[in-house]
């Protein structure tokens, strides 16, 4: 078992203790409706932990179809941490089992961006091409038909910026890997929105912020880049700074899975500076600071609300956002998971479950009468460009359109 055994999840009796067996986590489960094969989050989370025999957790191989999208921490009525322990028991399955390069690949999506950018568009083309993505399957056990997002050569390069900001508030933006190398679009229209906003933004030295790592069992090596995240970025709270992020799964990490994986005064004191971008506006809003000056349009939007934007407890805070804008009507889908669920729709054995949930939300897309779909979620918008028709905006970019337009008329 490595570094992880019983005394390690300990800390979780108080929670795991309190399940009432009622299967309402199972019922919400996405995975558990896509498929027959996996047992359920109260199975293999509660009861997981209960079947101990000498201090030694029984590996079950159907702990690598839970996805960690969280949905059985919102809809359970005791506030079991399901996810949390899932994690770990993720990682002892690896420690028992061995890591797949595949899952070590798919796991390292700061490595992986680094490398594909450097040689895009080349990258971009070869995923296109059949017989590679063959291969690739054959070997690697990445699914053919997987649709890839695109890599940008011109990424957004993350400068170690720790200037002193002449402005009321200060803002460090954790970019995240997406927003770096495969939409850098989006790391600079929040930038562009703050800078609208008045508020200087500094980058601070970062790594992934780990979510990827813990879904493929990579637990040590998560909480390392935990650990220097934590490091890195309470140098800037304590200067006055607010943490921002445009990407759901990055700012559930820092507020959930830091504290609770890395159980440090640290994480739970910077837990308390970390916001959603949309969270952040909507801050300022409150408090009479946002720039309402957004240009009057005639839009109709269908929002998707990621799995990780719901597990923060923070209601909508892109829909508050987007309705300030005159004449932009959106709608929200209200759905289940996309299915994509970070690097899970990219495994072989999962494409399957994958592109039934995703198939049951573009039937929900379908249903709306909308020009395009917002969404938060890197993940979320490269699941719905494969499975729908319709352009797939980040909130930030719609937001920066707007105040353009209104700053140009």
């Amino acid at each position: 078992m490595g570094d992880y055994s019983m005394h390690e999840l300990n800390f979780h009796d108080a929670t795991f203790e309190k399940c009432l067996k009622c299967h309402v986590c199972t019922a919400n489960c996405p995975i558990s409706s896509a498929s027959i094969d996996f047992g359920g989050p109260k199975h293999l989370g509660p009861e997981l932990k209960r079947l101990t025999d000498n201090q030694q957790i029984i590996d079950d191989h159907r702990i690598e179809l839970c996805t960690l999208c969280g949905t059985c921490d919102i809809s359970c009525p005791e506030n079991v941490h399901i996810s949390t322990l899932t994690s770990y028991l993720k990682a002892i399955h690896n420690e028992q089992q061995g890591t797949k390069f595949r899952d070590f690949v798919l796991g390292n999506a700061e490595l992986v961006g680094k490398i594909a950018s450097a040689f895009a568009p080349v990258t971009n083309v070869t995923m296109k091409i059949k017989p590679i993505r063959k291969m690739m399957q054959m070997l690697m056990g990445i699914h053919a038909d997987r649709q890839f997002p695109t890599y940008q050569f011109h990424h957004f390069h993350r400068k170690y910026n720790k200037k002193q900001s002449s402005t009321k508030r200060k803002v460090a933006y954790f970019v995240g890997c997406y927003a770096t190398y495969n939409a850098p679009e989006v790391a600079e229209a929040f930038v562009k929105v703050m800078e609208y906003n008045h508020i200087e933004v500094a980058i601070p030295e970062q790594k992934c912020c780990g979510v990827p790592m813990f879904a493929n069992g990579q637990m040590k090596q998560g909480l390392k880049n935990a650990t220097y995240n934590t490091d890195k970025l309470l140098e800037y709270t304590r200067q006055g700074y607010d943490i921002v992020m445009t990407c759901t799964s990055c700012t559930l990490a820092f507020k959930k899975e830091y504290t609770s994986f890395l159980r440090t005064e640290e994480a739970n004191e910077l837990a308390t500076h970390i916001y959603d971008a949309n969270e952040y506006l909507r801050q300022l809003y409150d408090q009479d600071e946002l720039n309402v000056d957004f240009a009057p349009t005639e839009v109709k939007a269908a929002y998707f609300a990621p799995c990780h934007m719901k597990g923060q407890g923070i209601g909508n805070p892109t829909m508050d956002i987007l309705e300030l804008i005159p004449g932009y009507e959106i709608q929200d889908l209200a759905a289940s998971c996309c299915g994509q669920c970070g690097t899970f729709g990219f495994k072989e054995e999962k494409y399957e479950y994958s592109m039934k949930l995703g198939n049951d939300l573009a039937e929900t897309v379908a249903e709306v009468d909308s020009d395009y779909t917002v969404t938060e979620c890197g993940m979320c918008k490269n699941q719905l460009n494969q499975v729908t028709n319709k352009l797939v905006r980040h909130p930030m970019e719609i937001i920066l359109e707007s105040y353009e337009k209104a700053h140009n008329r």
